[in-house]
């Protein structure tokens, strides 16, 4: 890369630093309207998308969570129910699944309504409305970045009864790395395309799991990370998976609808070129987990 390319490069990044930071303070938010959306759209091959592809590493969560027989269970963003399926297949109950995507609770009522209950909903109103020592599991697979996570953690203990426990399975803060780098790049390119900034909290690390965990009250039974990598033939592949597991809910409207389609092919470009492998482009999903417990 030239000099006059390098600073060119620098100046999108700063000016695109600066329309993102003004529209995080000025902008309503609109992250739980956005991504609600991505998931409605996704939720009829979300199974075949996502949850097949993750549903090992989600029940090695359910496996060291071991909910008991008997034990009232509450399963935050739930999605297609795959998880609150397997909680009252478990504990003989009949779970609740809580997701704020209507598309996801239809395809969820559809599959699993007759073994569980589900609530149209976010997770920490839900969670505010339940009394105190009110269930003896809750669990968050895969969706505790879209969420406020030391509120819902620390709302999640209020509501568990003493011995009760709490299990999340969650992308990292730098799961898709590649994807947020290049996306970055692409913006970079033309900063006024950008016209939403989705607000997640993802966290960085396992080990900053654990400390919301017992800052929360809760002792950590459990802790895990780990990675995942998926190749695709091209760039244009990479958004269309990335769509179809809504592991980039919300990507798709931070672009302005006029450039939305020159954004993507930009961006596509940017992943062959920076990524691209004679085997295909790949990108990372990076993970964490946790089991707590209520002393």
């Amino acid at each position: 890369m030239s000099l006059r390319e390098t600073w060119q490069s620098v100046a999108g990044m700063g000016s695109l630093a600066g329309r993102a930071g003004r529209l995080w303070l000025r902008q309503p938010q609109r992250t739980e309207e956005l991504v609600s959306r991505s998931y409605d759209s996704v939720a009829a091959g979300y199974d075949r998308a996502w949850t097949a592809h993750m549903r090992d590493i989600t029940l090695a969560m359910l496996d060291r969570l071991d909910p008991p027989a008997g034990a009232a269970c509450i399963d935050l963003g739930c999605g297609t129910g795959f998880l609150t399926r397997r909680l009252a297949e478990r504990t003989g109950t009949r779970a609740v699944g809580v997701d704020a995507s209507c598309g996801m609770l239809a395809a969820a009522g559809a599959a699993h309504g007759e073994a569980c209950e589900f609530v149209h909903a976010d997770a920490l109103g839900y969670l505010r409305g339940r009394a105190s020592q009110s269930a003896d599991v809750v669990t968050c697979a895969w969706a505790l970045g879209y969420t406020r996570p030391v509120a819902v953690v620390r709302q999640a203990a209020r509501v568990l009864r003493r011995g009760g426990r709490l299990g999340i399975v969650d992308n990292s803060l730098f799961s898709l790395a590649e994807v947020l780098w290049a996306a970055a790049r692409t913006f970079a390119e033309r900063p006024v395309a950008l016209r939403h900034v989705v607000k997640f909290r993802f966290l960085p690390a396992a080990g900053v799991l654990a400390a919301v965990l017992r800052a929360c009250g809760l002792r950590v039974r459990w802790l895990a990370s780990g990675s995942r990598t998926y190749l695709c033939p091209t760039g244009r592949a990479v958004i269309d998976r990335l769509m179809a597991t809504g592991a980039a809910a919300g990507f798709e409207f931070a672009a302005a609808e006029a450039d939305r389609e020159a954004v993507f092919a930009r961006f596509a470009e940017v992943m062959e070129q920076r990524y691209g492998t004679p085997q295909g482009v790949p990108f990372t999903h990076r993970h964490l987990a946790a089991v707590g417990a209520r002393p």
